[in-house]
């Protein structure tokens, strides 16, 4: 691996040394992929399955970084102990976060808020980070700032239910009744969206219809004309 991409990897920037592998077709794609999408489910919050990738495929991501150190920062982040990895570029910004909503947990909201804007600073594409950044400036009076968190968090996910949860809290504070309306739907919307669905640039299996959906309203009365049919058939042979 060359020494520009260790530089960046070094310095947290996954996706943007993946983005120089995949232009000049040379270099460890495969690992680096392996590393964005477990940086993808840490901003998901779901710790288990970056954990689990991490172990699975541990002599691949060894290309490019330390696997044991990794799989120890997984674990550790996944049971909520951040202390030791908040200068760690590849998950240091889920630490801070941690560090943040803990602070905001026992009272210190200035401590939080500092705090998010860090875990923003190290992953500008952690959408929870910048949500809970918008949720601090909205309870610190700061509404310009929150709806620019917001923003941000929006355009790092526009699938993220919260957002919008936060969206309709700030219209609320400044009377914009329509507009928190609008985007408490979109958070209810968002909320029945599976859970990995919601997660940017995943590539799913398409899912098979719920048993259940072939007797929905909707369907019940083509079911009653099969039903007809097969009826009719039945006598009539």
């Amino acid at each position: 691996m060359g020494d520009d991409l260790k530089e960046l990897l070094e310095q947290g920037r996954v996706e943007e040394a993946l983005a120089r592998v995949q232009l000049s077709g040379e270099g460890p794609r495969a690992a680096l992929e392996l590393l964005a999408e477990i940086r993808l489910w840490l901003r998901a919050r779901q710790y288990r399955k970056a954990l689990e990738l991490a172990r699975d495929k541990k002599d691949l991501l060894q290309e490019v970084t330390d696997a044991e150190r990794l799989e120890e920062a997984l674990a550790e982040i996944a049971e909520e102990k951040f202390e030791n990895w908040l200068r760690d570029p590849l998950v240091g910004a889920e630490a801070w976060l941690q560090k943040g909503l803990l602070a905001v947990a026992q009272g210190d909201l200035k401590e939080g808020r500092d705090c998010f804007a860090e875990a923003t600073r190290r992953d500008p594409r952690h959408w929870r980070a910048w949500t809970n950044l918008g949720n601090a400036e909205l309870e610190l009076g700061n509404l310009e700032a929150a709806e620019k968190a917001y923003e941000e968090a929006k355009k790092r996910n526009e699938n993220y239910p919260e957002v919008y949860q936060g969206i309709a809290a700030l219209a609320k504070r400044r009377g914009q009744i329509d507009r928190m309306v609008k985007n408490l739907k979109l958070a209810q919307k968002k909320r029945l969206t599976p859970r990995d669905e919601q997660i940017p640039g995943t590539v799913l299996p398409p899912r098979r219809p719920a048993l259940k959906s072939l007797f929905s309203w909707r369907n019940r009365w083509i079911i009653w004309i099969a039903l007809i049919i097969l009826a009719y058939w039945w006598v009539n042979h």
